[in-house]
């Protein structure tokens, strides 16, 4: 049990503080809110700071969950940039009423992110993935008097699902072809037949998307215009660093 505390304890942290301003949101009312914003923000950087303590090297729940100090430094990093956007996005969120919310759905696709940089296996980078990804939308949308920061939050959800059709049913066929979803029998698996191809060729169609490579890019330019600047800068920075 100790092992699993501090293996997961930037994940828990993280969750830790969504729930914290989850209940802030629930019993706050109207009213100045640069108390709230220093004191998320200083939950942030205590989440920085102990990413740089009890860092071990371990595996939680078989091979579903793996870190190590390479991977803590690559959430610290992470953690970081998120400080920054907070930081940043200081004044806009003052006058905002959805302030809360914005933190909850930032924190949450931070927390899909680090599922996604410890997952061992397929499944758990997926289910990481959409954590990440699915409250980016609600974040493109978050200037709700704009018309544009609507449109861009439908391009974004409709082609992010296209891209989770072509990732889900590639890791499908991937399976079908190998036998196993974990990334080291994937290693040993490796071969030239049709299906395992496709399922290759799937699976990269996906992240193309996702990532917005070419030729996947196009509603990158939409997305990013419509959303709010802090939004835009968390869509061009933190979740392209993963």
């Amino acid at each position: 049990m100790e092992n699993f505390f501090i293996l997961m304890r930037q994940e828990l942290i993280l969750t830790a503080i969504i729930f914290i301003l989850l209940f802030f949101k629930l019993s706050s009312k109207k009213g100045d809110k640069s108390k709230f914003l220093l004191w998320v923000n200083i939950l942030l950087t205590i989440n920085l700071i102990f990413g740089f303590f009890w860092q071990q090297t371990g595996n939680l729940f078989g091979t579903m969950f793996f870190t190590n100090k390479l991977i803590t430094l690559e959430k610290s990093i992470l953690n970081l940039g998120v400080l920054i956007i907070s930081l940043q996005a200081y004044n806009w969120l003052k006058e905002h009423r959805h302030a809360p919310e914005f933190y909850i759905l930032m924190l949450s696709t931070l927390l899909g992110m680090f599922f996604m940089i410890s997952s061992q296996n397929m499944l758990m980078f997926y289910l990481g993935l959409e954590l990440a990804g699915i409250p980016l939308a609600s974040l493109a949308n978050f200037d709700l008097e704009q018309r544009r920061s609507s449109e861009a939050a439908m391009k974004y959800i409709m082609t992010s699902a296209f891209a989770s059709a072509f990732l889900l049913f590639g890791i499908s066929l991937m399976y079908g072809a190998t036998g196993t979803i974990d990334f080291a029998g994937l290693q040993q698996a490796v071969n030239n037949e049709g299906l395992f191809i496709f399922a290759f060729i799937m699976i990269l169609a996906g992240f193309g998307f996702k990532i917005s490579a070419v030729p996947f890019h196009l509603w990158t330019a939409d997305v990013y215009e419509g959303a709010p600047v802090p939004v835009t800068t968390y869509f061009s920075v933190i979740s392209k660093e993963v």
